[in-house]
Order: structure tokens, then C-alpha cells, then sequence
């Protein structure tokens, strides 16, 4: 795998090399883009958890209305050297209302490299199985982590719980990484990646030793083909990393982690069904965000001009705590709507109920609820 890696990189910095020498070609120019989203949300939590929210036995009382943002402005651009090499940068800035629960100014940050042997991205970029996944329709985009109710925003999701929100193979985050994806032949592109460690996203000090997932290698693949009038995705990813556990006395061995995930969509005369599985399988037993669990949604949408509609059934088991038997459990329902006003101008919508079990059965530990949102999507 160290071979391939040193070849990847070795052929990047040629074609880098190769770039400096097209003096001919034009200076990229970058453009912008980005969308803006905002929603109105009301949201009901179970009455049990809000009057033993806190640990200390004093209860919670949370607002049933809330707004909601996610704001995104892409500076990128490219240029086709002499040669016929496309070089690329790509830079995604938070502008505002972190759906996502981040506080990452800069998103993603990458550059790119592409020709007839593929495409190079290196930098901030999601990993090469998380941009071949495949996973159930949503017509609002209201769902993964940065869905409102998939991401625990609305029905909070207790800090006992853990659950995954992503089918996605997305344990590296934007972490820096140089990814490949091949060009496509007969409907399949396969593409992978190295990520030295998850929680690097910075210019600090190399791989230490945290508990932290390093020395990521993943690789995916997506079949995407239509026959007669019927659309078929199918996609299929691996990764395998060092989950480094950390001993004030004495650091511990690393212990080995596997991820698998899976997904496909059909599609014919409007409708779309489709659903995937994420598996996560841990050496240690680890607790935490990083225990072994799985996590899959299915789905079925309908879209005819500027309307499309959609239901989704999302669920995450993982072991929470690996002293207490049982698993932490998130149950995620809900039907959405959109409606296109014009390019670029969407009228979003969203009801649905979650629900969050923790092995513990304690009530602060455990919440479930209904939501109601509507939202306005801009592209530009």
C-alpha cells in the first residue's frame, strides 16, 4: 500500500511539475458559488427527559421553536494546461449557521489534478468511498449530518447517546488527504484514499499518538448504468485505519479498525427508492464515536416538475458504553418536500420524529420527539 502511495505522489508531483512548464495556458481565475439555507423549526422533546435533563437532577426546558442555518461560498477555478491537464483549486467557506455543529471556518480546502489516468485531489476534500456513496433520495437534503433531525438538532440527542448519522464512511471528516478517482469505464468508477490522521485538519505536528483514528486507507466503487429508462446506482467502500489508544503510563498498542458501507438507487418514470449500510467493526471494543455499530436508511421519492416529495427511515445501533450490555439506539423518520421556485430557489419542508435509546435506560439518557421545519434553499 506504502508503494502505491509513494507512486500516487510521485506521478501528482510530476503532473505538477508538467504544469509549471505550460506557460501558454491562461492563470486560473476563481468563481463563486455556494448555497444558503435557512429553516423555521419547531420541535417537541419528550417531557421524561426535559425534568431529568441534567445530571444533577434539576430538569431543562427547551425552546419549541428554533431557526436553523447552513451557509456555504465556494471560491474555485481551474485551467486546462497545453498539455491537457486540468488543474484545479476548490475552497468551501462557513458563511454562517452551522447546521453542521462546527466551528470550522474554512470547510474544505483542496487542489486538484486531472487528465485521462483520473483525478488527484489533495487537501480537505471527503474521501474517495464518501464521494462514490450512494444513499437513500431525500428531496429536501435534509438528512446525513447536516440534516436537522438526522444530526440531532431539533430532538436533541443526549450526550450518553452515540449513534452515527452518516452512512457515509466519513470517520476522517475533512481531515488532509490525497484521494484518487478513476475516470469512468462502462458505467464504474473506483476511487480511494490516504489520511495520515482524522483530527488533523491543520499545519500542527505530525500523527501523534490521541485516541484518534490514524493511517486511514479506504477505497470505494460506484456502478451507475440506465437500461431502457431505468437509472441504477450502486456503490460499495472499505476502509481500514489504527484506532491509537492512549495510556497516560504506558500508550497502548494500536488496535485496528474496518468500515464497511454500501448503498444503491433505482429510479424509473419519476420515482427513486433506494437506502445503504454503513458496519463498523472495532478490534478493541472501543467505546464512543468510534465503537463498533452499524447504521443503513431506505427511502422512496417522487419528483414531477418543480415538486418532488420524499419518506426516509434512518437507524444507528452502537455500543456506548462496552462495560453495560446492550447498544445505544437513534430511530429517525420523515417525510419532506420541495418545491422549485425558480433555478437556484427552493421551498423546503420537513416533518418527522426521532427518537434516541441509551443502554443505560436512565431518562436524562433517553429523549424522543416530533419536529415540524420549513426552510428556503438559494444556489448561486
Amino acid at each position: 500500500m506504502k508503494k502505491v502511495l509513494i507512486a500516487s505522489t510521485a506521478l501528482v508531483a510530476a503532473t505538477l511539475i508538467s504544469a509549471g512548464a505550460a506557460s501558454a495556458s491562461e492563470k486560473i481565475k476563481l468563481e463563486l458559488g455556494g448555497y444558503s439555507k435557512w429553516w423555521v423549526v419547531g420541535a417537541w422533546q419528550d417531557s421524561a427527559f426535559q425534568a431529568n435533563a441534567n445530571t444533577n437532577g434539576t430538569q431543562a426546558d427547551y425552546n419549541s421553536v428554533d431557526i436553523k442555518g447552513d451557509n456555504e461560498i465556494f471560491f474555485g477555478g481551474s485551467t486546462t494546461l497545453d498539455n491537457g491537464l486540468k488543474v484545479g483549486i476548490n475552497v468551501e467557506l462557513e458563511a454562517g449557521g452551522t447546521t453542521d455543529n462546527t466551528a470550522d471556518t474554512i470547510d474544505k480546502s483542496f487542489v486538484f489534478v486531472e487528465g485521462g489516468f483520473g483525478k488527484f485531489i489533495i487537501g480537505t476534500e471527503a474521501n474517495g468511498t464518501a464521494l462514490l456513496h450512494v444513499m437513500a433520495p431525500d428531496a429536501a437534503g435534509n438528512t446525513d449530518s447536516d440534516g436537522i433531525l438526522t444530526g440531532g438538532l431539533a430532538i436533541v440527542k443526549p450526550d450518553a447517546v452515540v449513534s452515527q448519522v452518516s452512512t457515509s464512511i466519513d470517520t476522517d471528516s475533512d481531515a488532509e488527504k490525497i484521494t484518487y478517482v478513476s475516470p469512468t469505464f462502462y458505467g464504474l468508477t473506483v476511487g480511494g484514499s490516504y489520511i495520515p490522521n482524522s483530527s488533523q485538519d491543520n499545519r500542527g505536528a505530525t500523527n501523534i499518538r490521541t485516541q484518534t483514528a490514524g493511517e486511514i486507507f479506504g477505497v470505494g466503487a460506484l456502478y451507475a448504468k440506465s437500461f431502457g429508462g431505468v437509472d441504477l446506482k450502486v456503490s460499495g467502500g472499505f476502509v481500514t485505519y489504527d484506532l491509537n489508544q492512549v495510556n497516560v503510563a504506558a500508550p497502548q498498542p494500536k488496535d485496528g479498525v474496518q468500515e464497511y458501507s454500501t448503498g444503491a438507487q433505482l429510479a424509473y418514470a419519476g420515482f427513486t427508492v433506494g437506502g445503504s449500510y454503513r458496519q463498523i467493526n472495532s478490534d478493541s471494543g472501543a467505546a464512543g464515536a468510534l465503537a463498533s455499530g452499524n447504521v443503513w436508511d431506505a427511502g422512496i421519492q417522487y419528483a414531477s416538475g418543480p415538486y418532488a416529495v420524499s419518506f426516509i427511515y434512518f437507524e444507528s445501533k452502537s455500543d456506548g458504553t462496552v462495560t453495560t450490555a446492550g447498544d445505544d439506539t437513534a430511530t429517525i423518520y420523515q417525510v419532506s418536500g420541495k418545491y422549485s421556485m425558480g433555478p437556484g430557489v427552493d421551498v423546503l419542508a420537513t416533518v418527522g420524529h426521532a427518537e434516541y435509546e441509551d443502554e443505560t435506560g436512565l431518562a436524562r439518557n433517553e429523549n424522543k420527539g416530533w419536529a415540524v421545519m420549513t426552510g428556503l434553499s438559494l444556489a448561486f
